[in-house]
């Protein structure tokens, strides 16, 4: 009795201090069972050195220390690529969060025209772009373009060119010098004359333009600017009606008719007011619109803007690197290093009970024989042991 309990000991004792055995596991059965006289605690716990792979089949193979080695080189790799991706997903994380803010903010300055809009009509009239007003302008605007244009091509070609036969044949016949503004015959014969006549026009746009840009100067003498541009378009325009003039009165002089100075006629402030004063009205209505125009980029800018700014949060977002793949290759390499068994667990349980519950087959041992069996039993439901290949990991790891 004294020399089962002393084996009985030194078998509990190698449950703390052993170590990794292959072994033949229906023979290791047997002969662990006739030591231990079929203990079944004895039995319970090479079952879990069976689970936890210290006691394998001898065609097991495992993860060797040498590839472990190498597996936890691979993980170091690994992680430090994980932290590069991590560091630059942050930063454009980052970026991210910084363009959305300014989407918002973006989207409350819309917002607040709007309620300026509604709550101030009157200011809102001169703050924010009117597309009626915009299209009234652009609409006058283009007709007085095409008058202004075909005004100073006639102008320059009656005040250049100069014929005192046809201008005697129409003072004859009663019609004066005829209409400032050129028939269909005198554009042509404006070109074959010199065509850069129909470059005049774009003299006084320029005038036009150039009325605009001194507007918009912030320099203190911006109007001294202005009244000397009007002054010169003025006297441009002037010079052109006294020109015109002086070929009709020429004209009705060499006729003997009586002639009429510039200072009372009709005629000459006709054609200078005809020009001067629609080109006045021509570079406000001009100004006007460039000023909407501008009134209507605030909020168009601004949704280009948001725009773009969605645009870049997505291409940040496709330059953001998933590491989900590496996350689990260097989980599966750790459950590989922590892998204590890998195989047919069930089958191997099945072989060291067969050998072990062999050795209790006299019916002198069917108690013992019983309790081990249904240790078996209570041990695989407990653990989730099923037939095929489980890998069983440390918890440790």
């Amino acid at each position: 009795m004294e020399d089962l309990k002393e084996r009985t000991t030194q078998e509990r004792t190698k449950e703390i201090i052993y170590q990794v055995e292959r072994v033949n596991l229906s023979d290791f059965g047997y002969e662990r069972s006739g030591h231990a006289k079929g203990d079944p605690k004895i039995y319970q716990s090479y079952l879990k050195r069976i689970m936890n792979g210290d006691l394998v089949a001898e065609d097991y193979n495992g993860v060797s220390e040498e590839e472990k080695i190498e597996k936890r080189k691979e993980i170091s790799n690994l992680e430090k690529q994980e932290q590069d991706i991590e560091r630059a997903n942050k930063k454009f994380d980052k970026e991210i969060q910084e363009k959305k803010k300014k989407i918002e903010e973006y989207n409350q300055k819309l917002l607040d025209l709007r309620e300026k809009k509604d709550e101030d009509p009157e200011t809102a009239k001169y703050e924010t772009f009117s597309p009626f007003k915009f299209s009234i302008n652009l609409f006058i605007l283009i007709m007085l373009s095409g008058y202004l244009f075909f005004f100073y091509v006639s102008a320059a070609y009656k005040a250049l060119y100069v014929d005192f036969e046809a201008i005697a044949d129409n003072i004859a016949q009663g019609v004066g010098i005829g209409s400032i503004m050129p028939g269909p015959y005198e554009l042509s014969e404006a070109i074959s004359y010199n065509f850069l006549l129909f470059l005049v026009p774009f003299i006084f746009y320029a005038f036009g333009w150039a009325f605009h840009v001194i507007l918009e100067m912030t320099h203190k003498a911006r109007y001294i600017f202005l009244g000397m541009l009007i002054a010169v378009t003025f006297t441009v325009d002037f010079l052109l009606a006294m020109i015109i003039h002086n070929n009709t009165e020429l004209a009705k002089e060499l006729m003997g008719l009586t002639t009429v100075s510039w200072s009372v006629s009709s005629t000459f402030y006709i054609i200078l007011f005809l020009g001067f004063l629609v080109y006045i009205i021509w570079s406000i209505l001009l100004d006007s619109l460039l000023r909407e125009w501008d009134k209507g980029q605030i909020p168009r800018n601004i949704s280009k803007i948001m725009k773009h700014l969605k645009r870049d949060i997505l291409n940040l977002e496709e330059k953001k690197t998933s590491n989900q793949s590496i996350s689990d290759r260097i989980h599966t390499l750790r459950e590989d290093i922590s892998t204590v068994m890998y195989g047919n667990l069930q089958k191997y349980m099945d072989q060291f009970s067969t050998g072990w519950i062999s050795y209790l087959s006299p019916s002198s041992m069917k108690t013992v024989k019983d309790l081990c069996l249904q240790e078996k039993k209570e041990f695989e439901e407990k653990h989730g042991i099923r037939p095929g290949i489980v890998k069983v990991v440390s918890k440790k790891a």
